[in-house]
């Protein structure tokens, strides 16, 4: 029985090994980056500059404030969507735009996260905004950075707990360093998106598989192991895979590949893969039937990814479609869709995969053989995956990965980062220990040494000069919360940044259509006369910047809308909205409103 020390020099032994050891070394690496973290986001963290990350922040306080699973941005193929089922199923069509709009596109895990973390948090953490916008983040973004590195640090622990258990400790602290040391992952907890999370489970999964992989290695050969443990942890696969598919659609394919794991390596594979699939079809079958209830398709409105960025279909055109287009891309534009960014992420993603110089240690890693053949079979599980993910990435990509690259919802093949810090980190060590320092101080400062240079991305972001938070000049909080506060919660605005407008100021969006006036139904005018009265519309610079690589091309029309309302003074004969907020004017935003509001 271990007795607690009690002279000095038994303090200095516990110190120096033992839990006591390691519990100091964690305490320490806590507050280290508890440290940095208070100066990162004092010093580098960003507004919000994902729409994704808008999207579900506002759906999420919609639940906390008792209003349902509810969305503010209305996407025009949503309502096409809606209005079909509604016909499809014989029910009244009338007046169904006047109601709370569902939200067809978010799959509702980090939603109802945030839904809870604002349900527990005060009115100024909702809404509130700073005095001074261009030196401080609004409230509630803070909050769900907060939240977000929460996951982070948990996704820290994690790796060392990984590390240690299939490796050995000394892989545990570095890979965990080097995942807390990542520039990359800090400005996915700071802007919003739920890949932190994500992260997590792709950590749990692991540990999960590899349990189940070692529930029959303990038997003698031949011996078929007891039936609980491996259909227990074939449950918690299939549980965490399918929180993954509820928190990011595309997190469901990493199904694929722990089937085929499971497969391979137990000896009663065909139940524990049926117990895993069962458990996931649990967790998913109830949202999916929801969102075919609904709309008539499984997964809602986010099918689009696969359409956008074809010819057909270029940038978010088919999200602002009110009627059933009347093509789909083919199989040769699909193709050519998958070629043409297959070979962007080749040249630009893969190369930076996980935005750590240690990737290259995996990479070289994957010329050697593990004698254990429970990580040589994980690390082929790692490798599947990030093909798997990046062909998934590929088809899936849509025209925000260049509005933003690297940080957003479609970055897939970064999920996987976790363990690739594993395995880079096990060569890497290896590599260390083949080598002769003379003192244990001098591997010490070589092993600083380079965690401080592969952290340097890091390092570097939280020193002089600071980064300003206020996005400019797309996203401006006081610009939109100034212009929304002119229209009444229950009426509709119409905007090219509904995500924003929705976000900051908790008003109903829909999001521009495809034209001012269309004889086939596809404009302003089908929206405002048929389905809902548009009370005031909003143009940011986002169209405004547009038009230089826009004209002559079908998707002018707003700009040029934008440009004869702003410059020329000159409106479409019978539309609406003729009174012009002049102030908005001064920075490039266009409100128009059917009277005058302010």
């Amino acid at each position: 029985m271990n007795q607690p020390p009690k002279g000095i020099q038994d303090w200095v032994n516990a110190l120096e090994s033992g839990r006591f050891k390691t519990w100091l070394r964690g305490v320490l690496g806590a507050l280290v980056l508890l440290g940095i973290t208070a100066m990162y986001l004092f010093t580098e963290a960003r507004n919000f500059s994902n729409p994704e990350a808008m999207e579900m922040a506002q759906v999420g306080r919609n639940l906390a404030m008792g209003r349902g699973y509810t969305t503010h941005l209305i996407r025009p193929l949503s309502v096409q969507l809606l209005r079909d089922r509604l016909i499809e199923r014989k029910e009244n069509q009338a007046g169904f735009l006047q109601k709370p709009h569902p939200d067809l596109h978010n799959p509702p895990v980090y939603p109802v996260m945030l839904g809870v973390l604002f349900k527990v948090l005060p009115e100024k953490m909702r809404f509130g905004f700073p005095s001074d916008v261009a030196r401080q983040r609004p409230w509630p973004e803070m909050m769900i950075t907060a939240l977000n590195f929460i996951w982070f640090g948990i996704g820290v622990g994690w790796v060392f707990r990984l590390g240690s258990r299939l490796f050995d400790p000394s892989v545990g602290w570095m890979a965990a360093a080097l995942y807390g040391g990542t520039e990359i992952f800090w400005r996915f907890s700071s802007n919003g998106l739920p890949t932190p999370f994500l992260m997590v489970l792709v950590l749990a999964l692991a540990d999960v598989l590899t349990r189940l992989d070692e529930s029959g290695a303990e038997l003698a050969p031949g011996v078929v192991p007891p039936v609980a443990r491996p259909l227990r942890l074939a449950g918690l696969a299939g549980l965490v895979i399918g929180i993954g598919f509820l928190t990011r659609y595309a997190f469901g394919w990493l199904l694929v590949p722990a089937v085929l794991w499971i497969l391979a390596t137990h000896v009663r594979r065909w139940g524990v893969v049926l117990v895993c699939l069962l458990m996931f079809a649990l967790v998913a079958g109830p949202w999916v039937g929801r969102n075919y209830h609904l709309s008539g398709r499984l997964l809602g409105t986010s099918y689009s990814a696969l359409a956008s960025g074809t010819e057909t279909f270029p940038e978010s055109r088919l999200e602002r479609h009110l009627r059933q287009p009347p093509q789909l891309p083919d199989l040769t534009e699909m193709r050519v869709k998958f070629a043409v960014n297959a070979a962007d992420l080749l040249r630009n993603e893969v190369p930076r995969l996980g935005g750590n110089w240690i990737t290259f240690f995996f990479v070289a890693g994957l010329m050697l053989p593990f004698r254990n053949a429970r990580l040589r079979r994980l690390r082929w599980f790692t490798v599947g995956s990030l093909g798997l993910l990046f062909c998934v990435e590929a088809l899936g990509r849509t025209h925000w990965a260049s509005l933003v690259p690297v940080v957003n919802g479609g970055n897939q093949m970064v999920l996987l980062s976790p363990l690739i810090f594993l395995f880079g980190t096990s060569l890497f060590i290896s590599l260390l220990e083949s080598t002769e320092f003379g003192h244990p101080l001098f591997r010490r400062l070589f092993v600083g040494v380079a965690w401080a240079v592969m952290s340097l991305p890091l390092l570097t972001s939280i020193l002089p000069p600071r980064t300003y938070p206020l996005v400019e000049p797309t996203y401006r909080p006081d610009i939109v919360r100034e212009l929304t506060a002119y229209v009444e919660p229950g009426e509709l605005m119409m905007s090219d940044v509904p995500w924003s407008v929705a976000w900051y100021g908790d008003r109903d969006c829909i999001w521009l259509p495809l034209w001012v006036r269309d004889e086939g139904g596809e404009d302003f005018f089908a929206i405002n006369d048929f389905e809902r009265r548009v009370a005031a519309l909003y143009i940011s610079p986002f169209t405004a910047e547009a038009p230089l690589r826009l004209v002559g091309t079908k998707d002018f029309v707003w700009g040029r809308f934008y440009f004869d309302a702003l410059l020329r003074r000159n409106l479409p004969s019978g539309f609406p909205l003729v009174n012009a907020y002049e102030d908005s004017a001064r920075a490039g935003h266009l409100f128009l409103a059917d009277k005058k509001r302010w």
